[in-house]
């Protein structure tokens, strides 16, 4: 199996560190076990997205030298891209989500709820294998106990983080997914709604978030948040992939001999 990894970050705002210690975690364990690394944006908040942000997150992650093998070659929706699994803007994806939400409804797996559309989500507890953090059981709360289900499709047709995540990494072909451990909490329903899909899911490995000094997370308004700030402040960039790096080496932690 060749190693397929992603990185895809929302363009809501400008690139975030803890965003760029997550892209070149990939790009490290991708070029380790010779894989692919694959950049696609998650462009599907409309109100919110930035057409300068997606040009400074390409831009960051060149100047890092993070160059993907697949993804858009520029910022621009309608521009060219490498690779034959895109489009790599989920904007332009919108004809597979509501192929595959139909699916489900077909199979009796989702249903329509006042004008949304919800998934069927089972009550038993679900096993999280990840490659860093080791088995995690995800049991339902309270509240999902007694409605387990979720939206995957909102009443306004948009499809929600959770089903378009897995549709793209499904149709991408992605084997694993690296990426902050406060994602942690959604995997179960990733999980379900591969197996929904007769797929197997991709190997997740959830890595630490990016602190402040006095140990909360770091946010975008925080000093240092911004990638951009370190372009500015005149770092070199081969100083910021070491900053980025020193904490954890994938390599190790995420055994050669599983790739």
């Amino acid at each position: 199996m060749k190693v397929r990894v992603r990185f895809a970050p929302s363009p809501t705002g400008f690139l975030h560190i803890g965003g760029a210690r997550t892209a070149l975690f990939n790009w490290l364990y991708a070029r380790h076990c010779g894989g692919t690394f694959i950049l696609r944006i998650e462009d599907t908040d409309a109100a919110r997205n930035m057409q300068e942000a997606v040009e400074v997150i390409l831009s960051g992650l060149r100047w890092l030298g993070l160059e993907w093998d697949e993804g858009p070659i520029s910022g621009d929706v309608t521009g060219p891209s490498r690779g034959e699994r895109g489009p790599y803007f989920q904007s332009q994806r919108k004809e597979n989500y509501q192929r595959r939400a139909e699916a489900l409804v077909a199979r009796g797996l989702a249903y329509e709820h006042e004008g949304a559309i919800k998934f069927r989500m089972a009550l038993e507890p679900v096993t999280i294998p990840d490659l860093v953090v080791g088995n995690v059981v995800r049991e339902l709360t309270d509240r999902e106990q007694a409605e387990p289900d979720f939206v995957i499709v909102r009443s306004d047709g948009q499809p929600v983080f959770h089903f378009v995540n897995v549709i793209d990494d499904l149709e991408m072909g992605i084997t694993h997914v690296i990426r902050g451990e406060d994602h942690l909490s959604n995997t179960a329903k990733h999980i379900a709604l591969f197996r929904a899909f007769g797929v197997a899911p991709p190997q997740y490995a959830h890595i630490p978030l990016i602190l402040n000094g006095d140990g909360s997370k770091m946010s975008k308004r925080d000093k240092g948040a911004s990638l951009t700030t370190y372009l500015d402040d005149g770092f070199l960039p081969e100083a910021v992939d070491n900053y980025l790096c020193w904490r954890i080496t994938l390599s190790t932690v995420m055994c050669p001999r599983r790739c």
